[in-house]
């Protein structure tokens, strides 16, 4: 009998400071950066809506959420288009700033181990260390990001 895999198609999202573990599928498009138009929100890591195909979507600096910075560089950014998974009608699909092109990785239990020294952040489920390089990364907690957009738009 053969064992189960237990990997995940992922990618590696390049944020300021720091990157974002996530799988794969969640990923839409990774687009060119495109100024926001503003929105009426008091929330920094809210930074407008862009269009994209038939779609106004809300435009989120997920290292201003979680805290890692006060403001990005918009600098050579990309936008990550996020499919929504929260099934807050508002929200179907997300954008995020990106620090360039996400990286594909494939991630299991022998690569990638749990940082418990990692500071709690907001938005963020896990910190964890992958093996391959020992670098840190973050998995975000979509539904609380997504819930809190939902918020300021609402």
């Amino acid at each position: 009998m053969s064992e189960a895999r237990t990997d995940i198609r992922s990618v590696l999202v390049p944020i300021s400071q720091t990157r974002l573990l996530m799988p794969n599928a969640v990923i839409a498009e990774v687009i060119t950066f495109v100024s926001p138009d503003p929105v009426a929100t008091k929330a920094p890591w809210l930074l407008g809506r862009v269009a994209w195909r038939d779609f106004r979507l809300p435009l989120v600096s997920i290292a201003s959420f979680a805290g890692f910075v006060n403001r990005e560089s918009l600098l050579n950014v990309k936008i990550a288009i996020l499919k929504g998974l929260g099934g807050h009608a508002d929200v179907p699909y997300l954008g995020v700033l990106a620090q360039g092109f996400p990286r594909l990785t494939v991630v299991g239990p022998e690569t990638v181990q749990i940082d418990t020294e990692a500071e709690a952040r907001t938005g963020i489920v896990m910190s964890v260390r992958l093996t391959a390089d020992e670098e840190a990364a973050h998995i975000p907690d979509l539904d609380a990001i997504e819930a809190a957009v939902a918020a300021e738009l609402a």
